[in-house]
């Protein structure tokens, strides 16, 4: 729980100024939701995937509008995520 509210926290500032104010609350529930779901992986991989997503929505604000750089931070933490989770597994499978 805290760890979402500590992600949620650090995203509001960043997003409040590229979204409306009803936008921005969205984003940091949907964090605070991916990142709490991520807990149920591990801290690390969901850390990860959000300093992922957090620099892809940095990067991508500068050219795409408020909400498609927030989409393309989002998908950058599902698929960072996934990329980490999916490499444990290799590694602990032996290959």
């Amino acid at each position: 729980m805290v760890i979402a509210i500590v992600t949620g926290a650090v995203t509001y500032p960043l997003v409040r100024r590229d979204l409306s104010p009803s936008g921005a609350l969205l984003a940091v529930g949907c964090v605070a939701v991916a990142v709490g779901v991520g807990w149920l992986l591990t801290l690390f991989h969901a850390l990860l995937g959000f300093a992922v997503g957090l620099v892809v929505y940095l990067v991508t604000r500068r050219y795409l509008t408020g909400t498609q750089a927030m989409a393309a931070g989002g998908a950058a933490y599902v698929v960072g995520t996934l990329l980490s989770v999916g490499a444990l597994m290799m590694a602990l499978s032996g290959m």
